[in-house]
């Protein structure tokens, strides 16, 4: 579980990342639970934007993809935009986070 100072150092890192992954209007899918998991062990901190016409909320989606993908911490939700981290587990983590 993330402490809110861990939380607000992940969204100060996280301001300049764009998307990476659509939920649209089929929801969330085994499929792209998969990509996400291998997107999230390279790239540790992402963003998924839901669209508008999807039949799930934000909350159902986060609830969805981190229980598809173990590890994956939901950190913040703005808008139709989930933010989700999971340190790496190939390689040496970018963001070490704070006490």
């Amino acid at each position: 579980m993330l402490s809110p100072k861990q939380r607000q150092f992940l969204k100060a890192q996280a301001h300049h990342l764009k998307p990476v992954m659509h939920v649209g209007k089929g929801g969330v899918t085994p499929a792209q639970a998969a990509e996400l998991d291998t997107m999230v062990d390279s790239l540790e901190l992402v963003k998924v934007k839901i669209n508008p016409n999807s039949f799930e909320d934000e909350a159902t989606a986060a609830a969805a993809l981190c229980g598809a993908v173990a590890g994956l911490q939901h950190v913040w939700t703005i808008g139709h935009t989930l933010l989700l981290f999971r340190p790496s587990r190939t390689k040496p983590t970018r963001y070490t986070l704070p006490g």
